[in-house]
């Protein structure tokens, strides 16, 4: 499971149903949006400054169609509709919600298109016939270029449909079939467009689902690389990448843990490897419930073995955790007969350092002199290294 709650599987099906790329989970719909909605504001955002410079060339139209109000034509353009067109470009990439998004980016066409109603209804030109015009061609352009998704898309149509009604009823004098045949093309206009914009952006919503599932199986076969496959633990492999990590970051003190499970080969012989598998998944749940999810690390070596690395930890408390993981497996009462305890108990060698002073190897290296120590002591035991008296001879 991702960070959102993403299962692979989900998204496999959801590809294999070929289901509508509109309606995505909850989940995947708030990554699809944390991760292309800052491109697509700022995309709207540049749409919007080409818009403002193309809007403000057709004052040379108004001056031609328009000339007893092109006075107020200008103003209006430079300080009231251009303006807004900025504001919106400004605020549209700090804009988080998808929604509101969207919204502030068909604002523009509303301003625009009032604006040149507004000049229709006031201008006695005998070319104001023609230069209605420019409501429709206005949303018809923005629309094409700014894709907005169907919903929003049909809603503004909607919106400049009524809006060029009302301002038609206003002035009046535009015969009925006229009218009526304007309306009709600009909806089949309309919805030519607005199909075409949520055809392009289903496909690209379909195009981020696959996108994701590769992501997914990627990760997915990354982490089995670096897992154990019996206890799920790091293997090796992850502990060269953690330990590289760890060691490039900002000096730290880390400390490490080396336990193994006491007399364990005769476990094996004498209840077999199926039950020795199973306990030594029981060892490895026993350690990692114990460990900080997000910066500590657990491994297994290899046999019975086991490495934890704790960030930011000093060999005192290091040596606490060790302490309570040895309780919690002796706890488990799981039957060895071969262990003079009677259950299945395990050692410990706790070590620590700082990554400025130390490599992994030398502080594995220490972890495992104290181990060998609690073991040569009687086993069923924790030993940490800054306590052997004599380190090297260990």
């Amino acid at each position: 499971m991702g960070q959102q709650g993403l299962l692979l599987q989900d998204v496999e099906e959801l590809v294999a149903s070929r289901r509508d790329a509109a309606a995505f989970p909850p989940a995947l719909e708030e990554r699809y949006e944390r991760e292309t909605g800052p491109r697509r504001a700022r995309f709207l955002a540049t749409i919007a400054l080409r818009t403002a410079l193309i809007y403000n060339l057709f004052l040379i139209c108004e001056y031609l169609l328009a000339p007893d109000v092109f006075l107020l034509a200008t103003i209006l353009h430079l300080l009231v509709v251009t303006p807004w067109i900025l504001i919106v470009a400004h605020v549209l990439p700090s804009v988080r919600a998808a929604r509101w998004r969207e919204i502030l980016a068909a604002s523009i066409t509303v301003a625009i298109v009032a604006q040149v109603l507004a000049i229709y209804c006031l201008t006695d030109s005998s070319f104001a016939t023609r230069y209605i015009y420019f409501a429709p061609v206005a949303f018809l352009t923005i629309a094409s270029v700014q894709r907005l998704p169907a919903v929003y898309g049909v809603r503004l149509a909607a919106l400049v449909f009524l809006m060029v009604a009302a301002a038609s009823q206003v002035r009046g004098g535009m015969p009925a079939e006229i009218a009526l045949a304007n309306g009709m093309t600009f909806a089949c206009i309309a919805g030519s467009i607005i199909n075409s914009a949520s055809l392009v952006w289903r496909e690209q919503r379909r195009l981020y689902l696959l996108s994701v599932r590769d992501q997914l199986r990627a990760e997915l076969s990354d982490s089995d690389a670096n897992a154990d496959a019996l206890t799920g633990l790091g293997n090796r492999r992850y502990l060269d990448k953690r330990a590289r990590a760890l060691w490039e970051a900002a000096p730290m003190q880390v400390a490490a843990i080396i336990f193994d499970a006491d007399h364990f080969k005769s476990f094996n012989d004498r209840y077999g490897h199926t039950r020795g598998d199973t306990c030594l998944k029981r060892i490895a749940a026993c350690a990692t419930a114990e460990l900080r999810e997000t910066s500590d690390v657990a491994i297994r070596l290899g046999g019975e073995e086991f490495l934890l690395l704790l960030v930011d930890t000093d060999a005192e408390v290091a040596e606490i955790v060790a302490e309570r993981i040895r309780a919690t497996i002796a706890a488990l009462g799981i039957p060895h007969e071969g262990n003079p305890c009677g259950v299945v108990t395990s050692s410990f060698g706790v070590a620590s350092a700082s990554t400025r002073g130390a490599t992994l190897e030398s502080l594995i290296e220490a972890a495992d002199a104290a181990l060998y120590v609690a073991k040569s002591a009687g086993r069923n035991r924790t030993q940490r290294h800054d306590m052997l008296r004599q380190p090297a001879a260990a």
